[in-house]
């Protein structure tokens, strides 16, 4: 057992959701346990195929370098997986054709190394690699419905109240007191998330809410990879304010491409094929519709439209009870056309292990977790939220200088096309490498101005 990994007797962390956020929070909390036991309400599959409960399964699941880096360090043997199961590496600068509103952004070997594949996948294999730890259990088919607690005022989450959801044609298994009680109990059930019905029922208040909506849709299938493609995957930016059209390329296992169309303010891509390229004719650049016109079809589209960002503000709550935290999209749910959402959730776990290895007792300190925990999530958010003011019809409390940072932003991103160092520290910022007052460095904002 490697050094950091001290289990605290026979304690019992409970992880509600089997998604990304819960699989890594798990592995996190599994150093630290002696048992974990993750619930998700529906009956998870067997194989790398999308969930469920993840709508967005369909579509492109970009994983960025930091997000990378952290699931590397918490699993060892991710990278040897995904290289089995024929998932492609990546090179962000090299391999990656960026078409920004103001022409292309120089391609060169760098650093930002991240892998490429279905969300499905890297799940599948996530969980799989989780639960070969014995110290880890998995029950799909629970659907959660309340919090056990203990105490008046100052309560104390001592376990969860769910039940069964059978298959049919088939009686599930009673659960037992011991699955249901814990010392720890994570949440990270996703938007679809009852935290705050929970915590009503426990008498705290509701928390306040933030949200930002920039009406996006977007639309995705999976094709085989057209041959002698220039690169291994592509973005073409819209061009605020008049035209919200964008789309990605990205490179997954089993040779093929999932192309996702993205329109903002309501101009969402139809999901029929004419209308589909169609929509992809009209992007700023005919690059996109050119390869999908190469490419063979192997799937119908899929449409998605829950894309709204969301912060839950649990860390301004005055109280908080022990032995409850709440990670991931149940938290923060970020416009998932800035491909953040996965990397948030791997700092969040990251943060977790942190916390847990300086010996301080994870049920007698949550209140101050779940305030590092948003605080950790907050970049990610003003990130998406920021760029989805660009367009008029965005909704939601626009924070004081936007207008000037995105002058600042498309002066730093014209600057970029034609310096690679300046591209790739923008890139540095954007996939959470380095903080956003990276961009504000003398030297940078010398290059700009």
């Amino acid at each position: 057992m490697p050094p950091d990994n001290r289990p605290l007797g026979d304690q019992h962390a409970i992880v509600i959701g089997g998604g990304l956020a819960g699989l890594l929070c798990a592995r996190a909390l599994s150093r630290h346990f002696q048992r974990v036991t993750v619930l998700d309400r529906d009956h998870l599959p067997s194989g790398p195929q999308a969930r469920a409960g993840a709508p967005q399964g369909h579509h492109v699941h970009v994983l960025i370098a930091r997000g990378w880096r952290i699931m590397s360090e918490l699993f060892p043997e991710l990278s040897a997986a995904l290289d089995e199961a024929g998932a492609p590496h990546l090179d962000w600068l090299a391999d990656v054709a960026w078409h920004t509103p103001f022409g292309p952004a120089p391609r060169n070997s760098s650093p930002l190394r991240s892998r490429a594949c279905t969300r499905g996948l890297l799940e599948y294999t996530v969980r799989r690699l989780l639960l070969a730890d014995p110290r880890v259990h998995l029950l799909d088919g629970v659907e959660v419905d309340g919090l056990q607690s203990a105490g008046d005022r100052d309560k104390r989450v001592t376990g969860v109240i769910a039940h069964r959801r059978g298959r049919a044609g088939a009686e599930a298994p009673a659960l037992t007191p011991d699955q249901l009680r814990a010392d720890l109990v994570l949440d990270a059930s996703g938007r679809g998330s009852k935290a705050i019905d929970w915590l009503t029922a426990l008498g705290y208040p509701s928390p306040p809410e933030t949200l930002v909506d920039a009406k996006l849709g977007y639309a995705s299938r999976l094709v085989r990879r057209a041959p002698n493609a220039p690169w291994a995957g592509l973005y073409v930016m819209g061009r605020s304010p008049h035209l919200p059209r964008a789309g990605v390329i990205y490179p997954v296992e089993g040779d093929r491409w999932i192309v996702t169309l993205v329109g903002y303010g309501g101009d969402h891509p139809p999901t029929d094929d004419a209308g589909f390229l169609a929509f992809a004719r009209g992007l700023a650049t005919p690059e996109l519709a050119d390869a999908l016109a190469g490419a063979a079809p192997l799937t119908s589209i899929h449409g998605y439209r829950r894309t709204e960002s969301r912060v839950r503000h649990f860390e301004r709550l005055r109280r908080w009870p022990g032995g409850l935290l709440i990670v991931g999209d149940a938290a923060c749910a970020l416009n998932p056309a800035y491909g953040q959402g996965m990397t948030v959730s791997a700092i969040e776990a990251e943060l977790l292990s942190q916390h847990l290895r300086l010996d301080r007792p994870a049920d007698q300190h949550c209140r101050d977790l779940q305030r590092r925990l948003a605080a950790a999530a907050r970049p990610a958010f003003l990130t998406a939220s920021g760029d989805d003011f660009r367009w008029p019809t965005t909704s939601g409390r626009r924070p004081p200088g936007q207008g000037v940072m995105h002058k600042l932003i498309d002066r730093l991103l014209r600057a970029a096309t034609r310096d690679p160092a300046l591209y790739l520290r923008l890139l540095e910022v954007l996939q959470l490498v380095r903080p956003t007052s990276a961009l504000l460095d003398p030297r940078v904002l010398a290059k700009i101005f």
